[in-house]
């Protein structure tokens, strides 16, 4: 049976049978969308790794413990790191203030699936202190730097061209989740990038396999009976089609200031906010490889004097400058000069190599 995506290629469907499933009724007229089941698949499901069995001690740092070395051992191993209160009181109340009124503007949109939860989009549009604050703290810099920035030589007629491409923020929404919100299922973030997942063991884990990183800030405290986002320990290191199960995961929990780090690879979930009057706020910037596509649009009604207020630094991190060398062009030229006026890139590449063959291999 031809389907809209048969024949293209895949990395995930020769490992299915899929087959029609009968009376098949999609609504039409919802504004949210649909989950509805459309075909049978049957799998061989893949041997499964033996989950983790951890306790939250186990990947948490205090702010003084949490070197961008000890935090990239944490993610290698369990896929998530959590910073005991990475910012302060204050830090957490400006990000808020500025958020407020745009959960006020949002709670009536007869959009919200479900109802209980509001999601401020594209937040690094909407609020300076997200870029300023969270988008730019060293930490996250440095983790995105070590583990999603790219640089490869390239020839061009002689020459070996470097060309570099930073990481650039790829989502930034802020969820507020109020009693009743019901379980998120299980899945994985870095979907959007048909990132699949080949079976890897901790010690010869390598980020070159991930595409996205979360950096995660509790703007009030999360807890489990409130809805806090709940994970399979070292989910990242599994085959991609291993079934993951409710039992298996344990939850984040996380004071105000308190911020995790999580590879989009791990198979994680919002939990039930069980509670009677608690709201769990949260903000989750994602932070992902130049040469992907972004998660979110922020360039379609980018108010360009608004981004113009940060830094050539900051503007790359947010995707308007280009991937070296010719990635994110407008008009053959690269668009920060047009946010930067005094800004005027040289050349395309970072450097322009003299090639100097050598006799033996070099290590």
């Amino acid at each position: 049976m031809k389907t809209s995506y048969s024949d293209c290629s895949t990395e995930t469907l020769h490992r299915l049978h899929i087959t029609p499933l009968e009376n098949v009724c999609i609504p039409k007229d919802s504004d949210t969308p649909s989950l509805t089941e459309t075909k049978i698949a049957n799998l061989l499901l893949p041997t499964s790794v033996n989950v983790l069995k951890v306790s939250p001690a186990a990947f948490t740092l205090s702010k003084d413990e949490a070197t961008p070395n000890a935090v990239l051992e944490m993610l290698k191993k369990y896929g998530v790191c959590t910073i005991k209160q990475l910012f302060d009181d204050s830090e957490i109340d400006s990000i808020n203030k500025e958020l407020d009124p745009i959960f006020e503007e949002k709670k009536n949109d007869p959009r919200l699936f479900p109802k209980e939860t509001i999601r401020v989009t594209n937040t690094v549009s909407k609020a300076p202190s997200v870029v300023n604050k969270i988008m730019s703290h060293p930490l996250n810099l440095e983790i995105s730097k070590k583990t999603l920035d790219q640089a490869n030589a390239f020839w061009v007629g002689e020459n070996l061209n470097i060309g570099y491409c930073p990481a650039i923020v790829t989502s930034s929404i802020a969820f507020q989740v109020s009693p009743s919100a019901a379980v998120q299922a299980l899945h994985r973030d870095d979907q959007s990038d048909h990132n699949i997942r080949k079976q890897q063991s901790f010690e010869n884990f390598n980020f070159n396999s991930e595409t996205q990183i979360g950096f995660s800030v509790a703007l009030t405290r999360t807890t489990r009976e409130n809805g806090a986002t709940r994970f399979i320990p070292g989910s990242h290191l599994w085959d991609h089609l291993q079934k993951p199960n409710q039992e298996d995961c344990i939850y984040n929990e996380m004071e105000k200031g308190d911020a995790t780090f999580m590879l989009a690879s791990v198979l994680h979930s919002a939990a039930s906010n069980l509670t009677e009057n608690e709201v769990r706020r949260i903000i989750i910037l994602f932070m992902g490889r130049g040469t992907y596509r972004q998660k979110e649009n922020i360039f379609f009604d980018a108010d360009l004097n608004y981004f113009r207020q940060f830094s050539v630094d900051q503007l790359k991190r947010l995707g308007f400058g280009m991937s070296e060398p010719y990635g994110n062009m407008f008009e053959l030229q690269d668009f920060l000069g047009y946010l930067k006026y005094d800004y005027k890139r040289r050349t395309n590449y970072s450097d322009i190599c003299k090639v100097i063959p050598e006799k033996t291999r070099f290590n």
